[in-house]
């Protein structure tokens, strides 16, 4: 079997890892990870860039790894998922997508994605918005009354709620790829507390000043490159990006942040005000932070900014498929995808200049986020590494 899954590996830690060996365990399987780049999707910089992550997942048992295009990334989790599912279904060699799940319950997965694709559901969501509740809320409340307990209860299992929006991308693009469930083991994502062997990426992170608080949570491999890139201070500085997107926002208008994403009704004269009255990012958030508006949707709305991303950008359709790295198995299986993928597969920066205008605006955009995230590194590196990096290719 040939699994795709959709991934941050923000680090790569021992649930990636448990997730990764169980669909490799027949020992024949390859596992493709469309992956975050150097942002993710609760809109902020990912610990190490693209590169050390996709080294770990490579030394960790990926066999292929793919670069999610920047506005999917940093974007809602419907596009996220879509985004991802979209990539992996182009390919035309993988045969299902896998990921982790609290229920492990396919059937209910599919059938509440199936439901918020009703015309009923989202009338009821567009209600309960209209009356100032967030959208996971509205969203939530919506299916417990249309469709029952159960499956309200699904939406609060953060990676159930994922894996609903690839089986809803699976179902939009028409796509013929099965679907595998992984029961997830261990500490939920985010979570604030751990098990014996398994903590949360987001609790990982926050332990990245002491390593030995690390090192029984994440792949020996993993820890290496970990404490390389703390070594050498290669590992993002957040204080310092706060302090750039502070600078940032200070420069735009309220009509530069009626552009973004995600931004309506008056949401960016919010913005602006407490851009202007703020000292730090989190005063900053609690600011423009209300009932509607959760923590999450604001990071990646100030991140937008931080961009220069769009709402038009965030509608091209996924435009390539970027190749980081691969192992003797996933050459195999590149070979293979470079002669039926339905997206143009690009190995070397040469190869962007044969893509569409659209492509080229979203690898433009890729540039210029690394030269920002070099620049929030503990040891800031130099413009540029987008167009040099080499592809990571395992022995």
């Amino acid at each position: 079997m040939n699994y795709g899954v959709v991934a941050e590996f923000n680090p790569f830690h021992n649930g990636h890892k448990y997730l990764i060996d169980s669909l490799k365990k027949d020992g024949n399987s390859t596992v493709t990870a469309v992956m975050s780049g150097n942002f993710v999707q609760r809109g902020e910089p990912a610990l190490m860039n693209v590169n050390l992550r996709t080294e770990a997942a490579l030394d960790s048992g990926v066999d292929l790894v793919l670069s999610l295009p920047l506005p999917f990334c940093v974007s809602t989790a419907e596009k996220f998922g879509l985004a991802g599912v979209t990539v992996l279904d182009s390919l035309n060699c993988l045969d299902s997508i896998a990921f982790g799940s609290e229920s492990n319950n396919k059937d209910l997965l599919f059938d509440c994605a199936k439901n918020l694709k009703s015309p009923e559901f989202n009338t009821l969501v567009s209600k309960f918005i209209e009356n100032g509740v967030s959208y996971p809320a509205a969203r939530e409340q919506a299916v417990r009354e249309l469709y029952g307990e159960t499956q309200a209860q699904l939406l609060q299992n953060s990676n159930d709620i994922l894996g609903v929006e690839y089986v809803k991308g699976l179902m939009s693009i028409n796509s013929d790829l099965g679907v595998t469930t992984i029961k997830r083991m261990g500490a939920e994502h985010d979570s604030e507390v751990g098990t014996k062997n398994i903590r949360s990426a987001s609790l990982i992170r926050t332990f990245i000043d002491d390593l030995s608080e690390v090192e029984n949570f994440v792949p020996e491999k993993s820890f290496e490159i970990i404490s390389k890139a703390t070594e050498s201070k290669k590992i993002i500085d957040y204080k310092k990006y706060e302090m750039s997107l502070i600078f940032k926002l200070r420069t735009l208008t309220p009509e530069d942040f009626k552009k973004l994403p995600d931004v309506s009704e008056g949401l960016e004269y919010r913005i602006y005000d407490a851009v202007r009255n703020s000292n730090s990012y989190n005063e900053l958030l609690e600011k423009i932070k209300t009932k509607r508006y959760t923590l999450s949707r604001i990071r990646r709305i100030l991140l937008f900014a931080y961009l220069d991303i769009t709402k038009e950008q965030l509608e091209i359709p996924v435009p390539y498929i970027r190749v980081l790295g691969f192992n003797e198995k996933g050459a195999a299986l590149l070979k293979e995808c470079k002669e039926k993928a339905t997206l143009p597969i690009i190995t070397r920066s040469a190869d962007f200049k044969s893509l569409t205008e659209n492509g080229k605006r979203i690898f433009d955009l890729e540039c210029k986020a690394r030269d920002l995230y070099s620049l929030c590194l503990k040891n800031p590196d130099i413009c540029g590494k987008e167009m040099t990096e080499k592809i990571i290719i395992k022995k």
